[in-house]
């Protein structure tokens, strides 16, 4: 457990640098891959974090439901500082 909680730590301080759209363009191409293994879903989660730490509203892609949340796996986009389910 303690290698998902380094390889989390390693990707914040990563992200940290990255731009909003460099973050989206990551997230994009992360949910579109096959399989959700732990090491894909900690991937996620730090650009999840990352987009909130940058003061993005994550409303439109959250659900919570029955006293838990979960995040929308799907691609986004940018509109007026909030994320939105990008339609293709």
């Amino acid at each position: 457990m303690s290698t998902t909680i380094q390889l989390y730590q390693h990707l914040l301080e990563k992200f940290s640098t990255y731009s909003i759209e460099e973050l989206i363009q990551l997230n994009n191409e992360t949910v579109k891959g096959q399989g959700w293994g732990s090491a894909k879903a900690t991937f996620r989660t730090a650009i999840i974090a990352a987009f909130s730490k940058k003061g993005l509203d994550l409303s439109r892609i959250v659900q919570k439901e029955d006293g838990f949340t979960s995040i929308n796996p799907v691609p986004v986009r940018l509109e007026h500082n909030v994320l939105v389910p990008a339609v293709d």
